[in-house]
């Protein structure tokens, strides 16, 4: 139940009881629990994810190059951050780009231009939107907070996916897709290999 004032009496607006619970479970809610665990089911996206990621390269900690690009955004490099985004507090760092995209390397990495100061509340609703889009959707949107965003990515931008789309990396790359696909083999093999064990317990203790 929640009150309010008006003109200087207290009402109270009543809730319908169904908002504050939740809906009834149904017996037939317990089949997506019973099912057989698939290794190559659940974790083929996880192993996609790790590979492609493993392929970002991260900028070392250096002080003079870091203290140049927050400078670059309009900040002290000694003082407490702000969020880029919404000028908050910062909290953590936002990778404008994500490392990865459609389970494929993106080409962006844990470099200095690639991580934002960032509050933990735009962190959160930015996720995956590119940083314009979501500038736009939080109106926040100023062309001085763009120009300073856009001056911060470009400073020290290494094109990183199209160098690896060179010839130089092409048998570089082969191989670490290979070691992929030998990694899904072998899950695939621990499925089959745990069904088999699966289907001998269930022998043992007569359960079809």
């Amino acid at each position: 139940m929640f009150q309010h004032f008006n003109k200087g009496k207290l009402l109270a607006v009543i809730v319908p009881a169904h908002h504050d619970k939740h809906l009834p479970m149904k017996k037939n809610d317990l089949k997506r629990h019973l099912k057989d665990y698939s290794i190559f089911g659940k974790r083929s996206s996880t192993i996609s994810h790790a590979f492609a990621s493993a392929l970002s390269i991260a900028d070392d900690y250096d002080v003079d190059k870091i203290d140049k690009a927050i400078t670059i955004l309009g900040q002290n490099p000694d003082g407490d951050l702000s969020c880029a985004y919404c000028d908050n507090s910062a909290e953590t760092w936002d990778h404008v780009k994500a490392v990865v995209s459609k389970t494929a390397f993106s080409g962006y990495g844990h470099q200095i231009n690639n991580l934002l100061p960032c509050c933990k509340s735009c962190n959160s609703a930015k996720g995956n939107k590119e940083w314009t889009v979501y500038l736009k959707l939080k109106g926040f949107d100023t062309q001085e907070r763009i120009s300073r965003i856009e001056n911060y990515i470009n400073h020290n931008y290494v094109d990183t996916k199209n160098l690896l789309e060179t010839d130089e990396f092409k048998e570089d790359l082969k191989v670490f897709n290979d070691i992929k696909e030998q990694v899904f083999e072998l899950f695939k093999l621990g499925d089959q290999q745990a069904k088999n064990i699966r289907n001998k317990i269930r022998q043992a203790t007569h359960n079809p």
